[in-house]
């Protein structure tokens, strides 16, 4: 690893250079003896701490050499001094607009070349440093998140485990109400009806089948999608209502639904429904906690826009911008249902929607609204 800072030296003279290598003998020097051949040492060069640069040369000079520099996203952070014969004030002044950090006039005192070289070296070094600990705590808060979703999924995970329980509850009893119904009439000494037995399979069978659907459902609702296409707020709500409706019904909280929607929206339809499925499961929570008399849930639907509302009494505790930032709450305050919040936003906003929460004279009300951008 490279312990010592790299200078580039840049001079069209190479007695010039050979000055500046004398010098600055304790840090890593380049050479170039042009502005082409300082371009091209530039780019090909990671490590390069500052450059000190003649003006005046041939083909390309130091303030075209500069300019180019500043363009590339990944080299306009080398710090440049410029070195040049030309002091009036009009040369220094478009050595910085060119994009340089310093302009010291030759002939130059040797102490301080070296002060002001030492002086950039530092502060490129500070610089980077900081650079360093800004991508680490990025990549310690990609970890953060990647965990928290991970707690997410599972979380999710869990509800719809649940919810396939309580949607396969009356089906498994029909099942077995017609099994012990089969089983007793074989059991009978009387003659087997072939038409009712067959009716028996024919029920035993649409049951079957409307499992299997469910399951698909379920599998469709977890499947990961990355595609965005045209669709319906009002079919996917439905559809989100037949993986759920027999959990609400279990615990006796009514959905009511209305629609005014006469147009689609482009997203990923999937992630639309894995919020909704989040604020569904949130609204049951609270109105189950709070043990609300009636409980009920509103969802109306018009163009671009849905909002979901509960009479469970409304958002307590925290403000309403407070509760989709899950990620900067301290560990102690965070639950399922504020890292469910926190990731809903998330993937709203990755859809080019905004979603919003307040509370009404009854409860909580959440509001996703898609934008759509004018020509």
């Amino acid at each position: 690893m490279q312990q010592k800072q790299t200078i580039l030296l840049v001079d069209d003279v190479e007695y010039n250079i050979d000055i500046l290598v004398e010098l600055l003998s304790e840090y890593h020097l380049l050479k170039a003896t042009g502005g082409k051949e300082a371009i091209e040492i530039a780019m090909r060069e990671d490590a390069i701490d500052l450059i000190l640069l003649d003006i005046m040369m041939p083909e390309v000079n130091g303030l075209e050499v500069c300019r180019f520099l500043k363009q590339e996203p990944k080299k306009l952070h080398i710090p440049i001094i410029f070195l040049s014969a030309n002091n009036s004030q009009e040369d220094i002044k478009r050595g910085f607009e060119a994009g340089g950090v310093d302009y010291i006039a030759k002939p130059f005192y040797i102490d301080e070349l070296l002060s002001r070289v030492k002086t950039h070296l530092a502060l490129r070094a500070y610089e980077k440093n900081l650079e360093v600990r800004v991508q680490e705590e990025v990549q310690k808060n990609k970890i953060k998140e990647q965990m928290m979703y991970q707690q997410s999924k599972q979380a999710a995970l869990g509800e719809l485990l649940m919810h396939i329980a309580h949607q396969w509850k009356q089906p498994l009893a029909s099942l077995s109400s017609i099994n012990n119904l089969s089983k007793t009439k074989l059991e009978s000494p009387d003659v087997c009806d072939k038409d009712e037995f067959l009716k028996f399979l024919i029920k035993a069978g649409d049951i079957i089948e409307f499992m299997g659907e469910t399951i698909d459902t379920f599998q469709n609702f977890y499947r990961p999608s990355s595609n965005k296409k045209s669709f319906s707020l009002t079919d996917a709500v439905i559809e989100i209502l037949t993986i759920v409706e027999g959990t609400f019904y279990f615990d006796d909280i009514k959905i009511y639904i209305i629609s005014h929607e006469n147009e689609n929206v482009f997203g990923n339809p999937n992630e639309f429904s894995q919020v909704i499925f989040t604020l569904l499961n949130n609204a049951r929570e609270i109105l189950k906690l709070r043990n609300t008399i009636n409980p009920e849930i509103h969802i109306a639907i018009e163009n671009q826009k849905i909002s979901v509302s509960d009479n469970g009494g409304g958002i307590q505790g925290k403000s309403f911008e407070e509760i989709f930032l899950s990620c900067q709450l301290p560990a102690h305050m965070r639950d399922d249902a504020s890292v469910g919040l926190y990731f809903a936003k998330i993937l709203v906003e990755k859809n080019g929607g905004v979603i919003t929460a307040s509370n009404s004279k009854d409860g909580a009300v959440f509001t996703i609204e898609f934008l759509t951008w004018m020509e």
